[in-house]
Parts: structure tokens; C-alpha cells; sequence
């Protein structure tokens, strides 16, 4: 079986990532689901935004990546690019755990705060400094707006304070 590869360019993927963001930071401003349907939808676009950022990061320094889900996977080849993405190793794992159980499981229910511990490592993740770089670059090559910070606290009148789009 030959192996299959991502082709996708890094500014493709970011583009694409951002658009996770932005899903992530709608359902917490501006929630329209039942909780804990949401908080699922949160997670799984707080997993695929990582993953396309590690994959992007991976491509734009030269290096195919096979099509994978698995963040240890993808996180491993971004540490042989940067030894740095050690410091983003647990928020990595953390993500990963969540893979299998958001695209193909209702057995485990995401929990508030499984939520509130994704959202803290997506925040790390997009402000890495090398993710952090080139998703400035190529959101300004491609003209469009970043989520600098995605935040799942709640305002002191219970609704969800909105201090991500700065």
C-alpha cells in the first residue's frame, strides 16, 4: 500500500486552520447548541486546527508529511524541524487524546472542563512562536483577520466575554 501524502500547501492549511479558529471562537461568544454538543464542536475544530498548523509548519520547512489525524504523529516530525515544539508537547497530547473520540464516539461526553483544557492548549498552540510567526505572514499575504486569543471565560453577567478578536 503506497503511501499517501499531504498536498496541500503550508498557506492553504493555515487559511484553513484559521477558519477553525474562527468556528471555535463563534461557539464560545455566541453559543447556538446544547452545551454538550457543543463542547464536541468546539473540540473537534480545536483538533483540526492544531493539525493543520503542525502540518503547514511541516510542509513550509520542505518536509512531505503523510495524511495523518494523529497530533503526537505530526507534533514528533515538527520536533525534528524545531527541538522548541517540546514546549507545546503536552497541549499536543492532550489534543490527541481527543481525536478518536470526537470524529467517531459518543461514548465519552467532553466534559466543561475537557472543554476549558482544550481551549488553553488550541490558545498555546496558536501562539507558539513559529505557528504564531507564520500565521501572521500568511494571514497578511492572504488578507484576512487572525484570532489572536480564544478564550472559554466567562464574563461576570454569564455571558461569554469576547476579548478574541483584537
Amino acid at each position: 500500500m503506497s503511501k499517501s501524502f499531504v498536498t496541500e500547501s503550508a498557506e492553504e492549511l493555515y487559511a484553513i486552520a484559521e477558519m477553525d479558529i474562527k468556528t471555535v471562537d463563534s461557539l464560545l461568544t455566541k453559543p447556538k447548541y446544547p452545551e454538550d454538543q457543543m463542547y464536541t464542536i468546539i473540540c473537534f475544530h480545536a483538533t483540526q486546527a492544531v493539525e493543520k498548523f503542525l502540518k503547514g509548519y511541516i510542509i513550509n520547512n520542505g518536509k512531505k508529511i503523510e495524511k495523518t489525524h494523529n497530533l503526537d504523529h505530526l507534533h514528533k516530525a515538527a520536533m525534528e524541524i524545531d527541538i522548541s515544539f517540546s514546549k507545546i508537547k503536552n497541549d499536543c497530547v492532550l489534543l490527541n487524546v481527543f481525536v478518536p473520540d470526537i470524529k467517531y464516539s459518543e461514548q465519552e461526553a467532553i466534559t466543561k472542563q475537557n472543554m476549558n483544557d482544550i481551549i488553553k492548549s488550541l490558545d498555546a498552540i496558536c501562539n507558539f512562536p513559529p505557528i504564531k510567526t507564520m500565521r501572521n505572514s500568511f494571514s497578511k499575504e492572504r488578507k484576512y483577520e487572525i484570532v489572536a486569543e480564544v478564550t472559554a471565560s466567562p464574563a461576570k453577567n454569564g455571558k461569554k466575554k469576547n476579548n478574541s478578536l483584537r
